[in-house]
This record gives C-alpha cells, structure tokens and sequence, in this order.
C-alpha cells in the first residue's frame, strides 16, 4: 500500500507560529501536552476521544489561521492513530465536507480501508487531479469506484479511470452528469460496452436523462456496426419476407429512420419520412401523442420524429412546421402551442430543444423572456384564428 504521508514535525510548526503570529491557545495546549499525544490516549474512553475529536475538527472548520489548521492537523493525526474504525468513518465524512482541511489530514483517511476513505474519496475538495491521479495508480478498484462519482473531474481524471477498463468504475462515470466526455473518452467507452451488457445500459440510461447531442455522439460512434445488422434485417425483411410479414417490414424502416435521425439529423432540413408521419399517426390514433411523449423524442434529439408528431398534434403541415421552428423569436411556435394546449411550461421545455437542434447553443435571458411574453399575450381564442389556413401565413 502506498502511504501518503505529509505528517508535520515541531519544528516546521515552531517556524510558520514564528512567521504567522500566536496560535490558538487551546490548540497550543493540546498540541504540546505530551500525555494527551502519547500514552494517555490509550486509557481513553471511546466518547472521550471522540469528544476530543469533535472538538478539533470544530477548530479546523471555524479557524482563519493556517497555523490552527496545522496545529490541529498534527493532534487529529495523533488521534486517528487510537481511533477505532467507526471513529474514522466519522472524522472522514465530517472532514470531507470542510475545504480547508489539510491536505495532509485527508491523505491520512486514503491510507485507510475504503469504508474510511470513501467519503475524503468522494467529497473533499482538498484532494486535486494530481492527488487522484496518484490514488488512481496506487489503490484498487474500489477506491476508482468512489472517485468516478466525484463533481467536475478533470478530464485527464476521466481517462485515467475509463483507461482501468473497470467495468462498475466506468458505469459510475456514465452515470456522473457533471462530466461532459471528451470525443476520444466517449468512443472508448462505446467500444468497451461492445462486450459489457453493464456499460451498455449505462449508456442508454445516460442518453434518456441527459440532452440530445451525448445520444447523438454514441451513435455516431456505434453507427457503422448498427447500420451493417440494419441493413442485413432490411434486405432481409424488405426483399423476402414483406409479402408475408409487412408489420415486420414497418417495424424496420422506423428503425431505419430512428438510426438515420440520430446519424444525420439534418436530413434533408428535417423533414419527416413517410414511416415518422405514419408513427405519429398511429401514436395519435391509440391516444399516445401527448406533450410528454413529443418532449422525450426532443431529449433524445430526433427532430424530424418531433416534427411528424408536432405536426399531427397541432394539425399542421410538416412545410409550416419546419420554418416555424427556425425562426428564433419563437413567435409561430407560441401561437401553434397555445392554439394546441400547450401548457407554458411544456411550450418552454419544447422551445429551449428545439432551439439547440436548429444550432442555437445559447438562449438569452433576454430571449426566453421574450418568447414567454408572446405565449402569454396570445389567447387561446387568437391563436386557433391564427392557424386558420387563411391565417397561417402570419406564423
């Protein structure tokens, strides 16, 4: 086992108390009393020490002094030598909430079995990209484990821990939403879930929760294989068996156009194909073309899909859905939600992903408030005039 050991010696204290000016005068006390560092510890009652230990930690989170912190640091580290194990576990939950906890002190908690380390592992913000580099080569899986869940990872972190090929540490970094993945990290882990029915789910559940451009980049890394199996089950189907079996056959163009959509999502300016528009009619007809259905398929970026669906829901035709979605203003896309019944916060949802496909990264302030304005000057009763045929020139 590695030992990060970065203990302080009496004269290094001795000098930074010269530099920095007087010291707590309890931690002074405490620091310097040698029956409470050395042989009067052993005849301490459990709650004592751990009433000792309340009170340091208590110390390093109110003090503005370096030298406190220090101080304090040393006795903590002369404590955790007599703690018992629910001792430790304590102390390392409570000091890996505390940013200014010495470094040294939460190293200390590393050199520990993973029930000790895991929470400095996960939360304390002492630890940096070098540190974690090193626990990442030193320590087993179980500590990568507890770091993949960490907030905001460098991403020579995330390489580090996807390049150990464990399979529950790289699940915990799929499932980790503050990490945004490089396009080289992401292709590594779409080739490792190849083979790893584990990492594979990880991947689907990721695209479900996070926005349309992580499910669009897995599948363009997936996309040749998928195309080649869809492509034999289309010859397949469509060639010899469409005669005998045409739901079959349906069931494969919409995959077709599900994998095409998510591969090439500006085909041709996302206009629909013809099995988009039969499944948007077909979720209407069996009563399933509701907003949150027509939210999902803008999550996972299928535009064209949404389109075919906005367009039933609304009564549209998909060549005045299209424009009226490119327009920024919003303004034709708030008179075709509330003539619909689209509720305002759904209407807000909608426009914000529909505004990412057609390119725009960054909604304004300005913007959203804007668009909301007009969806709430516009009635219900104006905005079904509006979409009359005569009228929808206007959007």
């Amino acid at each position: 086992m590695s030992n990060f050991s970065y203990y302080s010696s009496d004269a290094r204290l001795a000098s930074t108390v010269a530099v920095n000016g007087s010291v707590n005068p309890v931690l002074a006390r405490m620091y310097h009393d040698r029956d409470i560092r050395q042989s009067s510890l052993n005849s301490m009652m459990s709650e004592e020490r751990a009433g000792l230990c309340e009170n340091v930690v208590q110390l390093i989170e109110t003090t503005d002094r370096q030298t406190d912190r220090e101080m304090a640091a040393d006795i903590l580290l002369t404590l955790l030598r007599h703690a018992e194990k629910n001792l430790k576990q304590a102390l390392a939950a409570r000091l890996a909430t505390i940013e200014s906890a010495p470094l040294r002190l939460i190293l200390q908690f590393i050199n520990d079995e993973i029930d000790v380390a895991e929470p400095v592992l996960k939360y304390s913000k002492a630890l940096n990209d070098l540190d974690l580099l090193y626990i990442i080569q030193s320590r087993d899986p179980m500590f990568w484990r507890a770091i993949a869940v960490r907030q905001e990872l460098g991403e020579a972190v995330v390489e580090a821990l996807v390049d150990t090929k464990d399979t529950i540490t790289n699940k915990n970094l799929i499932h980790n939403l503050s990490i945004s993945f490089s396009d080289d990290i992401l292709e590594k882990l779409v080739r490792f879930s190849e083979h790893d029915d584990l990492l594979s789910q990880a991947l689907l559940d990721r695209s479900n929760s996070d926005d349309g451009r992580f499910v669009k980049k897995i599948y363009a890394y997936a996309g040749e294989a998928l195309k080649e199996t869809l492509q034999t089950a289309i010859n397949r189907i469509l060639g010899e068996e469409e005669e005998c079996q045409p739901d079959r056959a349906d069931v494969v163009r919409n995959l077709a156009d599900v994998l095409t959509e998510f591969i090439q999502p500006d085909f041709p300016a996302f206009m629909p194909t013809p099995s988009m528009v039969k499944a948007a009619n077909m979720f209407a007809e069996q009563g399933k073309l509701v907003v949150a259905l027509m939210v999902g398929t803008l999550k996972r970026g299928q535009a064209a899909s949404f389109i075919a669906q906005f367009s039933r829901y609304a009564g549209l035709p998909v060549a005045v859905v299209i424009p009226m979605l490119q327009q920024k203003n919003g303004r034709g896309f708030a008179v075709a939600a509330k003539a619909s019944g689209v509720e305002r916060n759904d209407f807000m949802v909608m426009y914000s992903y529909t505004r990412k496909i057609m390119g725009d990264d960054y909604l304004s302030s300005s913007d959203i408030t804007a668009v909301l304005a007009y969806y709430d000057r516009v009635t219900p009763e104006v905005a079904k005039r509006i979409m009359t045929t005569d009228n929808r020139q206007s959007l």
